[in-house]
């Protein structure tokens, strides 16, 4: 969120994309914003100044630029399909414990980045997040976890099946 009155947190950096699809070598310092977003376009406006020694930079350039007001040193992201709110509205997981079974537990996620959510708390490296097939599980249940992007396994055909 913005701070009130145009002030930027001191970790606001920016990052150019040249006409050409590089990388600017150099980040730059988000030095002012406006409080207000625009209401017709959900436009706010920013200055960054950026170092310039090698002139690389001209008046009337056109760049892309990447915004950063903080990085989440032990956030984990999570595929948004994987997260749901419960009646309190709340952000829940269900994850594979370690003895195969499912665990419904309750996590911090603020926001998202693209198509994930960034949970800050509640899980840790190494957690197995179930993404798929929410609606069929409850804790308790015993899980045969399959890794992201996997197919399913495909139970065996009953004997009196052909």
């Amino acid at each position: 969120s913005l701070a009130s009155g145009g002030a930027v947190p001191s970790a606001a950096t920016a990052r150019l994309q040249l006409e050409d699809g590089s990388e600017y070598p150099a980040a730059g310092k988000i030095e002012f914003s406006e409080a207000m977003v625009d209401p017709s376009t959900g436009t706010v406006t920013l200055r960054a100044t950026f170092p310039n020694s090698s002139g690389l930079l001209l008046p009337g350039m056109y760049v892309r630029a990447r915004l950063s007001q903080a990085t989440a040193q032990n956030a984990i992201l999570v595929p948004q399909q994987g997260l749901s709110r419960d009646a309190r509205g709340e952000a829940t997981v269900m994850l594979v414990t370690p003895d195969g079974k499912a665990e419904r537990r309750t996590v911090k996620a603020d926001r998202t980045v693209g198509d994930t959510w960034l949970v800050t708390d509640g899980l840790k490296p190494g957690d197995k997040v179930i993404v798929e097939g929410l609606i069929r599980i409850k804790a308790g249940m015993k899980i045969v976890p399959v890794p992201a992007g996997a197919r399913p396994r495909r139970p065996a055909p009953h004997p009196s099946q052909p």
